[in-house]
């Protein structure tokens, strides 16, 4: 008895210590009644400031929650949101790496997902890939991140995997249409019946019904003819942002497409969204040769030769894209050419640019980009003209805004402190979170040597500025002030 009983007693010391260790454990993450309590009530004043807009009061907030109960998702899915929101995204991946060891695993992964899709959406699909797989590497099932991670492989290139890893996991909701789309997008690239078959066996609501209803008919409408079948099948991939599945199927037909100026303009537009820039204008210049298209042409060449930093190929091209465009110009190729004109300085070349634009076609957005760069080159004649032009035009809502900042600002230039609070009153009657508001409202104050109230309205145009809209010449106002 003796003898069993020395074989027996280590065990039942192991068993004591694991069992008091487990209770420690416990007993030191158990949250009490009044820690839970603080807990809500600092998560809800953060949520009422986020919604506020005031996403420094927010994170402060959330900040103070997680001291209160470190081992909650909630404090730490406010901070990165608004990292993210802010652009500040090497902070919300410091945070999530270094701060939220208390956190489960489990929890842990949605924040390395969150920042991931923040990549995604900016289209730098490594950085997404690199950090899905960061947040799967600690050992938890998140499906959720598995099929970003299968999305991030496709837009990369490395589509076998991607399509393997899309497979290998079952989804809910919306992730469970969109992967079953994708899936099938992948299948179409060598087995048009089984994409069909795919498509098929799921019912898209919401978003994704016209992406569903679209791909069925065009796999419906493919026949025979490989050359038309791959183009159409290029088409629906690049505006769904699969460029690599459009080059696929569009390079297994290369050779029969040479003189087809869509298929050699969709391969140059694949090679651009996949980032390979001499490639897409050495397609482009095919598609060119070839007669037709030539504003989308155009167009995508500008764009290879801007992100390859030739300034001066990217001017040529954006001219000729306009010109072809004529009065059929679309808006974003304008917003895209005025935006980069007035980035390098070719502030002449932009007030240029407009009047041609005007010439063909008045409208309401081609006025106030023309109040805006003749108001940078001090062209106020022009200014003006433009001013009244818009003032007998239907504007939309944004357009309106738009134009009454101007003129609010044009007012405040004019030392009319007057009349620039009347048009700043109707501005923020439209949209009171709107950051222009607020630095006009902070250069008046200036103008009144009310330093408190400036100082507080710049700051609050920088706080509600996500697009950098505002917050450099609003900070270096600020600056002038401190």
């Amino acid at each position: 008895m003796k003898e069993k009983l020395k074989k027996i007693l280590p065990w039942l010391v192991l068993l004591l210590v694991i069992s008091g260790l487990t209770t420690w454990y416990l007993l030191s993450r158990r949250v009490s009644e009044a820690e839970r309590s603080s807990y809500d009530e600092t998560i809800k004043s953060a949520e009422l400031s986020f919604n506020a807009r005031e996403y420094s009061e927010a994170i402060n907030q959330y900040y103070e929650a997680t001291g209160v109960i470190p081992q909650e998702l909630t404090a730490y899915q406010g901070i990165v949101k608004i990292l993210l929101l802010k652009n500040r995204v090497d902070q919300a991946v410091a945070i999530t790496r270094e701060s939220t060891r208390a956190l489960s695993s489990v929890n842990r992964s949605q924040l390395y997902k969150m920042i991931g899709d923040y990549y995604y959406e900016n289209n730098d699909y490594h950085k997404a890939k690199d950090m899905y797989q960061e947040g799967l590497s600690l050992g938890v099932i998140n499906p959720d991140a598995e099929f970003a991670l299968g999305k991030a492989l496709v837009n990369i290139g490395r589509i076998e995997e991607g399509k393997k890893q899309i497979e290998g996991n079952s989804y809910e909701g919306d992730s469970a249409v969109e992967a079953n789309l994708v899936l099938s997008y992948i299948y179409a690239l060598k087995d048009i019946e089984k994409a069909k078959s795919q498509i098929g066996s799921m019912t898209a609501s919401g978003k994704w019904n016209p992406y569903y209803d679209e791909f069925d008919t065009v796999l419906k409408s493919l026949d025979d003819d490989k050359k038309f079948n791959a183009t159409k099948l290029s088409r629906i991939y690049l505006n769904s942002n699969y460029p690599h599945l459009a080059l696929n199927i569009l390079k297994t037909v290369e050779e029969e497409i040479t003189e087809y100026v869509e298929g050699m303009y969709y391969i140059g537009l694949a090679y651009l969204q996949a980032n390979q820039y001499d490639k897409a204008i050495e397609y482009f210049d095919k598609a060119s040769s070839l007669g037709g298209m030539e504003m989308q042409i155009f167009w995508g060449k500008a764009r290879a030769n801007y992100s390859k930093n030739d300034f001066e190929g990217a001017i040529n091209n954006y001219t000729k894209a306009i010109e072809f465009g004529g009065k059929d110009a679309p808006e974003e190729l304008v917003r895209e050419y005025i935006d980069i004109l007035l980035a390098n300085k070719q502030n002449l070349k932009a007030a240029d640019t407009i009047k041609y634009l005007l010439v063909s076609q008045e409208k309401a957005y081609i006025y106030l980009l023309g109040v805006e760069v003749n108001n940078q080159i001090g062209e106020r004649a022009v200014v003006d003209f433009y001013n009244q032009q818009l003032g007998k035009l239907e504007l939309t809502e944004e357009e309106q805004k738009e134009y009454l900042y101007w003129r609010a600002r044009l007012a405040i230039e004019d030392s009319d402190i007057s009349g620039a609070n009347v048009l700043l009153e109707q501005l923020l009657s439209k949209d009171r979170y709107n950051p222009k508001y607020y630095l006009l409202l902070g250069m008046v104050k200036m103008k009144e040597n009310d330093i408190v109230e400036a100082k507080s309205a710049f700051e609050k145009g920088v706080e509600y500025d996500n697009s950098n809209l505002i917050s450099e010449e609003a900070l270096k106002l600020l600056s002038n002030l401190k």
